[in-house]
């Protein structure tokens, strides 16, 4: 077993996926890194399946499975167009990753999202909040957009006002909404202060 903590709002997801049972395959978008999420639901008894566009990042979550002799199945994708059968998962999530695209592209993401769950499964998404820190309306490229830099590569990070992103939920019942405001901290040692939490049901 793992020893590890995972973020708070992945302990609410299986607690309402244990209420809420289809089948085991699960799906996280944006799934690589040095800490995959996706290993929380190996832990439970999910037949896990990740995708990451980032090679590094996949590199990074490759060598944490070597580490802990788990296979999470991840692998190059882009959940734009996300490579597995229509009604495959169960459950799909993706945990703070599409704050990365544009709103034009959440959409898509979304849709292919849906397209891939199962009818009756459950979706958990996450999205930034205006009220988050580094929110700066001076810095907007586009409304709720704000492009920055890094080692000269462009980044593009997406926020929302309050009950806004309902909107690309018109195909699932949102069965669990949450603003979560960090008073003294940072979300999960992510650098955010500001979230906004979904659980939907297709």
């Amino acid at each position: 077993m793992i020893k590890k903590f995972y973020p708070s709002s992945l302990y609410n997801f299986l607690r309402l996926i244990q209420t809420n049972p289809v089948n085991k395959k699960i799906l996280d978008c944006g799934a690589g890194g040095r800490d995959p999420k996706l290993a929380f639901f190996h832990e439970n008894g999910f037949e896990t399946y990740g995708i990451d566009i980032s090679d590094e990042q996949i590199n990074d979550a490759q060598n944490f499975c070597e580490k802990n002799s788990i296979n999470l199945r991840i692998t190059k994708g882009d959940m734009k167009n996300i490579p597995f059968d229509s009604n495959f998962f169960g459950y799909v999530f993706s945990y703070l990753s599409m704050v990365h695209l544009s709103k034009k592209d959440t959409a898509i993401a979304i849709n292919e999202m849906h397209r891939v769950l199962m009818k009756g499964g459950l979706c958990y998404l996450n999205f930034l909040s205006k009220d988050d820190v580094n929110f700066d309306e001076k810095r907007e490229s586009d409304p709720g957009e704000i492009i920055s830099f890094h080692e000269n590569q462009e980044y593009v990070h997406s926020y929302y006002e309050d009950d806004k992103p309902d909107d690309y939920f018109k195909n699932f019942e949102i069965i669990y909404k949450e603003k979560r405001h960090i008073l003294n901290g940072k979300y999960f040692n992510t650098g955010r202060t500001c979230i906004l939490d979904y659980i939907l049901k297709k």
